[in-house]
């Protein structure tokens, strides 16, 4: 049954290369039929051995808090802090990184999902994560991945029965902000405490600019306007929250303490 799949995933992907072959930008979006194989193309690449593979670490909220830790530093830049995907690297990949909490991918096994991390996938734009990330961490971050669904309904939960969500005080605020950095790749062309790339201006000392949040709002929503020239991208998937949080990160950059 498994060989007869891979067989039929296999002709649809040759025909779709064929049809497909004088268009090889990664600028456009993939059409339905490309996502469909693309995923379809994820599930054959799995060996039956690693679907039916037994996860080692005994699953606990202390497991799934350790994976998320690690999650953040090395799979949030493309999947998103929260798993869907939404940022700026994921949404323009080619495929688009897949969204974590979507039923084809909480469908894979915590084996299926460790084997993904272990070796990665050709042309999806999913690394092999086994040179940096060791094989318990892979085992955690496999659990952290099943529970993102809860974690995401609990949080929608505790944000409608309160007066003011979880994140509403200073600190929280700029902890999401920081998460948010990274995720969405600021790090990349930013220096922040001699660490980042140089392309941009260094954010070390930000929040002494005496720049007002709004202003920082609306250079994340428009920056060309903001500063005539800018070659950072408009971050219009971020939400009206998010592009708080950021800011409150930023305004809390004030150099070094001595």
């Amino acid at each position: 049954m498994r060989s007869a799949f891979k067989t039929t995933t296999l002709a649809i992907g040759v025909t779709i290369c064929l049809v497909y072959l004088a268009d090889c930008t990664a600028t456009r979006k993939p059409l339905p039929l490309e996502r469909t194989v693309a995923n379809m193309a994820k599930d054959v690449v799995i060996p039956l051995e690693a679907h039916n593979a037994k996860d080692p670490v005994p699953p606990s909220d202390e497991a799934i808090k350790a994976g998320e830790q690690v999650y953040l530093q090395d799979c949030a830049l493309c999947h998103g802090a929260d798993g869907h995907g939404y940022t700026n690297l994921g949404r323009h990949m080619f495929p688009p990184a897949m969204d974590l909490t979507s039923p084809h991918v909480q469908h894979w096994t915590n084996g299926d999902l460790f084997w993904i991390i272990e070796n990665g996938i050709s042309l999806t734009g999913m690394p092999s994560w086994s040179s940096t990330i060791s094989a318990t961490d892979s085992w955690k971050i496999a659990q952290f991945i099943h529970a993102l669904p809860r974690l995401d309904a609990e949080q929608a939960s505790a944000a409608s029965t309160q007066a003011a969500p979880p994140s509403s005080s200073d600190q929280e605020l700029i902890a999401y902000g920081r998460t948010l950095y990274r995720q969405e790749g600021c790090f990349m062309c930013h220096q922040l405490d001699g660490q980042g790339g140089k392309v941009g201006p260094d954010l070390t000392h930000e929040g002494s600019r005496g720049r007002t949040d709004a202003w920082l709002i609306g250079h994340f929503k428009d920056p060309s306007a903001y500063s005539p020239g800018s070659i950072m991208p408009a971050f219009k998937n971020l939400t009206a929250r998010q592009l708080q949080a950021l800011t409150a990160f930023l305004q809390s950059q004030k150099g070094p303490r001595k």
